[in-house]
C-alpha cells in the first residue's frame, strides 16, 4: 500500500529506477557466481591464470552489454599493474654460535628481506616523530641499520600497536635507513608470527623501501646484549625520555643468510564505462574485487564464492540494469564506471593502484560503492525470521552526511533492509573500514558506502562455497546499491562533503 502510493506520486525517471532494477535476479546472480566461483578459476589468486580467466569473464560481460573500455586511451577494459612477488624458500641469523631461524624467531610480512647487514647499527628507541615524543631527532639514520622497540612509551594494545608501524617505517624510510628490524615482545610475536607466509605480493612501485623484519623478545635481548642491555632497561628509559640512549653495536657479530626468489607478475583492473548525459565530466565508481586466496598448502581450492564473488556478480548485475535502461532512453545523467579490481586479498593494491594511476580524474568521482562479501548471513543475524534481511554499511557518512542520509532513504523506499552500521563505529576492533577497497577512495576525500553481509565460518577457507550463497539476498542487496547509484547518478546537485578524509 505505502509502495502503491509512491509510486502514484513518482516522477517517471523513478518509475524507471525500479523496472530495472527488477532485472537484478536471484537467477542471474547464481549464474554468474557458478562460473566465478568454480575449480576452474583456481581460487582466483592475484596474478595467477585463475584471476586472468575471471577477467575475461567479466570483460566479455561488460563488452556484451556494450559498455565502453575503462582505459579508454587504450580502447582497453583491463587497466593492468606490476606487482613483486617474493618467497622465502630459506633464512636465518646468526650471533656467536646461537643461530635463529625465519618463522621462529623473526619474520617479514612483506616476505622482503634484508640483502646485507653490513651497515653500523643505531638505536632509535620506538621509532615516534610526535610533537610531544620525538625519538628520531638529530639521528643520522643514512645507510644505517635501524633497531626499534615495537610498542609506545605507554602501554599500547597489540591491534593499535600493528597500525602504528607503517607510519614509523615510512619516516624511517624518510631518513634513509638500510634495513629495520623492530623487537616484538615475545607474546605478540607468537600471535604475529602465526599469520606469516614465506611468500607474499607487494606493490611494485619502483622505489626502494627499506626491507622490515620482526624479531622476538628473545632475540632482541641477544642483538642488545652486545650494547650491554637488554628491552626492560631501555623500556624504562624511553618512558620518561625520548631520546634514545647511543649503544655501541661494534660487538655485535650477525650474519645473515636468506634464499629469496623474487618474481613480477602483472594482474589487471577490469573497468566498464558508461557515459552519461548532461553531467557525463562527473562520475559514480562501483567496485568489488574479483580475487581470492587460491590454494592452500593442502591443495584444497579457496573458491571465495561470498569473498568476493558475491560483491564482483553485484558489479556485474548492477552494469546490466543500467545498460540496460541506457539503451531504453534511461542513460544516468552523470558517467558510471563499473570496476572489478584485483590484489585486495594482497593489501588493497588494485584499488590503490587506480587511485594512485586513476583513469578518471579523482576530482570529478562523487562516489563509491564498493561491494564485498554480500551473500551469506552471520551469526548475529542467522537464528532470526528475517535472518536474511540485512546489511551492514560501513562509512556512508564518514565523509558526506548527505549520503548517508540518501541511501537511508532509498532503502526507506525500495528495499526495506535492515541497516547495521555495528562495523561503522569508529572504536569497532575489526577497524573495517580500513580494510576493503573502498578505503583507497575515502582517503583520497571520497564519500564512500562499503556493503557487507559480516564474516561466517567459511571466511577465507575452502567451505566459502556457492551452494551456500544466499542468491535472492545478495540480489535484494545489489538492488539497494542500484537505486542509491540511481539517485546519485541523477540528482541535480553533487552530493556534498562536509567532513574530513580519514
Amino acid at each position: 500500500m505505502i509502495l502503491c502510493g509512491y509510486l502514484a506520486g513518482a516522477q517517471q525517471a523513478s518509475d524507471a529506477s525500479l523496472q530495472y532494477a527488477q532485472s537484478i535476479t536471484a537467477q542471474d546472480f547464481e549464474a554468474h557466481l557458478r562460473f566465478l566461483a568454480d575449480d576452474l578459476l583456481e581460487g582466483r589468486e592475484t596474478g595467477e591464470r585463475g584471476q586472468a580467466l575471471a577477467a575475461l569473464y567479466i570483460r566479455s560481460h561488460f563488452m556484451r552489454l556494450g559498455l565502453t573500455p575503462g582505459v579508454q586511451a587504450e580502447n582497453s577494459f583491463f587497466q593492468p599493474y606490476s606487482l613483486v612477488k617474493n618467497r622465502i624458500n630459506e633464512a636465518s641469523i646468526s650471533l656467536g654460535k646461537k643461530t635463529f631461524q625465519y618463522g621462529a624467531d623473526f619474520f617479514s610480512f612483506g616476505a622482503a628481506l634484508p640483502e646485507k647487514l653490513e651497515s653500523d647499527w643505531v638505536f632509535v628507541g620506538y621509532g615516534m616523530s610526535e610533537a610531544d615524543y620525538d625519538n628520531l631527532a638529530g639521528l643520522d639514520l643514512a645507510g644505517k641499520n635501524v633497531l626499534l622497540l615495537a610498542g609506545a612509551p605507554e602501554e599500547m594494545p597489540m591491534e593499535q600497536m600493528v597500525r602504528s608501524w607503517q607510519k614509523r617505517v615510512d619516516k624511517l624510510n624518510e631518513k634513509g635507513a638500510s634495513n629495520i628490524f623492530f623487537i616484538l615482545p615475545d607474546t605478540y610475536f607468537a600471535t604475529l608470527s602465526r599469520f606469516v607466509s614465506r611468500e607474499s605480493i607487494s606493490a611494485d612501485k619502483g622505489e626502494k623501501q627499506s626491507p622490515t623484519v620482526f624479531v622476538s623478545e628473545t632475540l632482541g635481548n641477544e642483538m642488545l646484549k652486545k650494547a650491554k642491555t637488554n628491552v626492560e632497561k631501555l623500556t624504562a628509559r624511553l618512558k620518561d625520555n625520548p631520546q634514545p640512549p647511543a649503544l655501541n653495536f661494534k660487538k655485535l657479530n650477525m650474519s645473515y643468510q636468506a634464499d629469496v626468489q623474487t618474481d613480477h607478475i602483472v594482474p589487471t583492473n577490469v573497468l566498464g564505462y558508461l557515459e552519461g548525459t548532461d553531467k557525463k565530466d562527473e562520475l559514480l565508481v562501483i567496485t568489488a574485487h574479483y580475487d581470492h586466496i587460491g590454494i592452500n598448502r593442502r591443495g584444497e581450492i579457496n573458491n571465495g564464492a561470498d569473498d568476493d564473488g558475491s560483491g564482483t556478480t553485484g558489479v556485474l548485475e548492477l552494469a546490466e540494469a543500467f545498460a540496460l535502461a541506457a539503451q531504453n532512453g534511461h542513460r544516468p545523467r552523470r558517467s558510471i564506471l563499473f570496476m572489478t579490481v584485483s590484489g585486495e586479498e594482497k593489501g588493497l593494491l588494485g584499488s590503490e593502484y587506480y587511485t594512485d594511476h586513476p583513469v578518471y580524474p579523482l576530482e570529478n568521482t562523487i562516489v563509491n560503492l564498493n561491494m564485498d562479501m554480500i551473500g551469506r548471513i552471520d551469526r548475529k543475524y542467522e537464528k532470526r525470521a528475517d535472518s536474511t534481511n540485512y546489511i551492514y554499511l560501513i562509512g556512508s557518512d564518514k565523509l558526506s552526511s548527505e549520503l548517508h542520509q540518501i541511501s537511508e532513504r532509498m532503502n526507506q523506499t525500495y528495499t526495506q533492509l535492515t541497516l547495521d552500521y555495528t562495523y561503522n563505529d569508529e572504536n569497532d576492533p575489526n577497524r573495517f573500514y580500513y580494510r576493503s577497497d573502498h578505503y583507497n577512495f575515502a582517503k583520497n576525500g571520497i564519500p564512500v558506502i562499503f556493503y557487507f553481509n559480516g564474516t561466517h565460518e567459511d571466511y577465507h577457507r575452502p567451505t566459502d562455497e556457492v551452494d551456500k550463497i544466499r542468491f535472492e539476498k545478495a540480489a535484494k542487496v545489489t538492488r539497494l546499491v542500484f537505486h542509491t547509484a540511481w539517485e546519485l547518478a541523477n540528482r541535480e546537485e553533487r552530493i556534498k562533503v562536509d567532513k574530513a578524509a580519514r
